[in-house]
């Protein structure tokens, strides 16, 4: 068993320690010793398939399959629709996990590891149409499609027919600029990795919040993308700093001065306006800024094409594994400290 994936399980067992009936203990570590050894190498064999409808992206004519994603509008281009193709994980474990109470556990973490997997690669999608086209899109849709397929050499085939069944599209392939730079970022982005995956909620939050005119939570959302980068930049690329990290980052990055003085005053605006109870002039941000706003989303788009491009060449999380099998043993610790509830348990209780 791989090291992250003894590490995992041991957190795993110490989280259920606090949280799983007393005479359930024993059979939880049991269960969850076979669920590694041999349902996540097993799940190999088959391969889920989800599609969903985005929010926000009516008259977009835009398709692309790959062997792990479709993106096509329906007839009416009235929605882009994308499928993606995910592990299987959380099917099948009532065979494994007799007790309710380790059935409950076991299967919610890996219901959740394995949508991490799905809406990860339909942000790449979404992050993308935002880059190219300024749509702040969501899968949260109103149309959701799930089905189990075994992974053979027909799958690529048993994905599209399910596709073009569930969604009624049309597929449309006259490529322009616009088209080809779509496709670029979607190849490019990998929001699989949680440091992508959370610049890029943060980045299309703040558009949604400045689109409805909430410039204050949007100026918020926006400086913390630059401060998940910040953490990126710490974790990643070991650039420390105690009170100068945004500027350790952005020299890093290669930002220029002016480039700089902006994020600089997204900071400010942030502290005074978002952060915190504004002193003063609560009702005027938006008058008083106006001009400097659209410039704040501007920069910091920039400095998300540059950490973009640094992930991609300095890839840790795969983005398209041959075996999510071997791909969660080495990113299981990840997933658990990305989808699982440890951390905020406090909170929902």
């Amino acid at each position: 068993m791989h090291q992250n994936t003894n590490k995992f399980k041991s957190k795993f067992c110490q989280w259920a320690q606090a949280n799983v009936p007393l005479n359930s203990i024993n059979k939880f570590t049991n269960s969850l010793t076979q669920v590694l050894n041999n349902h996540i190498t097993d799940c190999d064999s088959r391969v889920q398939i989800m599609i969903r409808n985005l929010v926000d992206s009516e008259n977009l004519n835009f398709s692309l399959i790959s062997d792990e994603l479709i993106v096509a509008p329906n007839d009416k281009r009235e929605s882009l629709f994308v499928g993606v193709l995910m592990p299987s994980w959380d099917k099948g474990l009532s065979k494994i996990c007799k007790d309710e109470y380790v059935y409950d556990a076991i299967s919610w973490f890996f219901h959740f590891a394995s949508q991490y997997v799905a809406r990860s690669r339909m942000v790449d999608v979404m992050s993308s149409l935002n880059i190219v086209y300024g749509r702040s899109c969501d899968f949260r849709g109103d149309s959701l499609y799930n089905l189990t397929i075994p992974k053979d050499e027909r799958v690529k085939d048993d994905f599209i027919l399910a596709f073009m069944r569930e969604t009624k599209i049309r597929f449309h392939y006259e490529y322009g600029a616009r088209e080809r730079s779509l496709i670029f970022w979607v190849n490019k982005i990998n929001a699989l990795d949680p440091f992508i995956h959370r610049i890029f909620f943060n980045y299309i939050n703040a558009c949604k919040l400045y689109d409805g005119q909430f410039d204050e939570e949007a100026i918020t959302s926006l400086d913390k993308t630059v401060d998940v980068i910040q953490q990126y930049a710490r974790e990643r690329m070991s650039i420390n700093g105690t009170n100068n990290q945004r500027e350790l980052t952005l020299n890093a990055f290669g930002m220029t001065v002016s480039e700089k003085v902006l994020l600089t005053r997204l900071y400010d605006l942030r502290n005074f306006f978002g952060g915190h109870p504004s002193m003063s002039k609560w009702w005027d941000l938006s008058e008083i800024f106006e001009g400097d706003i659209g410039s704040l989303f501007e920069v910091v788009k920039r400095l998300i094409y540059k950490i973009v491009m640094h992930e991609n060449n300095n890839r840790v999380i795969e983005k398209n594994p041959a075996s999510w099998s071997e791909w969660f043993e080495e990113h299981s610790m990840m997933l658990w400290e990305t989808v699982w509830f440890e951390k905020i348990e406090k909170l929902i209780r």
